[in-house]
């Protein structure tokens, strides 16, 4: 029974084997170039290619196909003098680079991965080159020593110490990776012992490296549909967190709107049922109770509108990597992303927050977004060395719709280096606070041609709702909260140069602010 299965592989070239693991091959070259064109992936890239070299230098092996009578001809032969040597180099290096990619090894070991990029683009240079001189003279075998005595020896260093980096890492398609090297390495040094003994080895023992292909084809398939799995796992859940997020700020808006109308109601009931002599005075006190109560209650619905608006376009930072499958990349700005959320949800309950409690909120906010463009936006803060940041209250959410407008009005379509600048000081002349928020944008003009050329961009709310609640805070704490928008022009060209946000505020401590 052995020896049936034995002659049966040795014949692989004959009965059908042999084809059967090339068609498999130019399967996977297909398949996964596909893929990189869906997912945008390397390993994808390299993976295919690597398939496709391994396929063509198998297809001269196979008999009795319909291409296998081409190889008997002079332009066969020809053929398979042109692409034995560059399909081995190609292969080599394809088979790192995918190892490399898909492991991940940059992130953890970055010197490696760039020596053994630097090793083979350094080779191959002078590996086509003695390649092109023995196409000229057959009778030169410099390609061979090439090959066999620097080549090969690189490639197996590189390979041995892949493979050890690979056994420290924690991912979980580890074990398919270091099988399917194992599988292939197994295969080689076989055939290699094997061509000691006899000189026709390689043709004998053929049947070894198309079985060594074929196992190692499918772990590594295997090992790649595992991680497109967590990918898609990974995607879901941050989709479900964001919605559950939004319903969660749905119910505190129906919780809102439902107290608001409860409250009219009982309120009407108590007018109607005052006397008429006593009528007019109490009705006097619970309208004022009444509107207090109704603006305290129309500023909650206000933050209740305000979460979901900001949690949207925070979460356009983050939306990319999902589309680009940077798996540990989302999961890193998600947890800042929860920072965040636990930051504004706990200001959304407070009439006023510390300056300090504001800025932490507003730099974690532009962390996020600055990430969109690559770290390009500079973002710098200066408080007055006489202003405690952690004494001095503010409105809660204040600052956010002028830094959104700034970085998605401005900033968006600016080129170049992006700069936003808050300052905080205290007036000389009145005990007021002057905040302002400055970017270097295209300017409003600008912005808003943009926005009036594409009628599907969304309005942005944020500073109608600003307005209205320092219309409240103005009310409540007596004082005259507002705000002025400058566009900046070069004196010069007059051309725009940015947006200027002022911000005048009461100054409101911690020991004498009403809560």
């Amino acid at each position: 029974m052995l020896k049936t299965v034995t002659d049966f592989f040795k014949e692989s070239n004959q009965n059908g084997f042999g084809f059967f693991v090339v068609s498999v091959l130019f399967y996977l070259f297909v398949f996964f170039l596909i893929q990189f064109f869906q997912h945008k992936r390397r390993f994808y890239l390299f993976y295919s290619l690597y398939a496709l070299m391994n396929g063509i230098t198998l297809l001269k092996y196979i008999d009795g196909v319909f291409f296998s009578d081409f190889f008997h001809t002079p332009a066969g032969r020809v053929f398979v003098g042109w692409v034995h040597y560059p399909t081995q180099l190609l292969a080599s290096m394809l088979f790192s680079f995918f190892i490399l990619d898909i492991m991940q090894l940059k992130k953890g070991h970055p010197k490696f991965v760039k020596w053994a990029y630097r090793a083979y683009f350094g080779v191959a240079p002078i590996y086509l080159l003695l390649w092109g001189v023995q196409l000229n003279d057959h009778r030169s075998y410099l390609i061979d020593y090439f090959h066999g005595f620097f080549f090969l020896p690189m490639s197996l260093v590189i390979f041995i110490w892949g493979f050890y980096l690979i056994i420290k890492q924690k991912r979980i398609i580890k074990g398919y990776i270091l099988s399917g090297m194992s599988v292939l390495f197994v295969s080689y040094l076989i055939i290699t012992l094997f061509s000691f003994e006899k000189t026709s080895a390689n043709s004998e023992t053929l049947y070894i490296f198309y079985l060594g292909v074929l196992v190692e084809s499918l772990l590594f398939a295997l090992a790649i549909g595992l991680e497109q799995k967590m990918v898609y796992k990974e995607k879901a859940r941050v989709q479900r967190k964001y919605i559950d997020q939004l319903e969660e700020n749905q119910v505190i808006k129906e919780s809102i709107n439902r107290t608001l109308s409860d409250e009219l109601l009982q309120t009407k009931a108590e007018i109607e049922g005052l006397s008429s002599e006593a009528q007019k005075e109490r009705t006097e006190k619970l309208t004022i109770k009444m509107e207090n109560k109704f603006a305290q209650l129309r500023l909650d619905a206000l933050r209740s509108q305000m979460n979901p608006h900001f949690i949207f376009n925070a979460l356009n930072s983050i939306k990319s990597y999902l589309i680009e499958n940077n798996q540990e990349k989302a999961i890193y700005y998600l947890g800042r992303f929860s920072k965040l959320i636990r930051g504004i949800l706990e200001s959304s309950r407070k009439d006023l927050v510390t300056l300090e409690e504001e800025m932490n909120i507003i730099k974690m906010y532009v962390e996020i977004e600055s990430d969109r463009f690559k770290n390009n936006i500079e973002y710098m803060v200066h408080i007055d060395k006489e202003l405690s940041a952690d004494h001095i209250l503010i409105p809660s959410l204040l600052l956010q719709p002028f830094v959104e407008n700034a970085i998605w009005h401005g900033l968006t379509t600016r080129k170049g280096k992006k700069r936003l600048e808050i300052g905080v000081q205290q007036s000389k002349s009145t005990d007021h606070l002057q905040i302002t928020i400055e970017d270097n944008g295209i300017g409003r003009q600008a912005s808003q041609l943009r926005n009036y050329q594409n009628p599907l961009k969304s309005q942005s709310l944020g500073l109608s709702i600003i307005q209205d609640r320092l219309d409240f805070f103005s009310k409540r704490y007596k004082g005259n909260f507002n705000f002025i928008v400058y566009d900046l022009k070069d004196d010069k060209s007059a051309m725009a140069m940015g947006t200027k946000v002022v911000l005048n505020l009461p100054k409101l401590v911690v020991e004498n602010a009403k809560t």
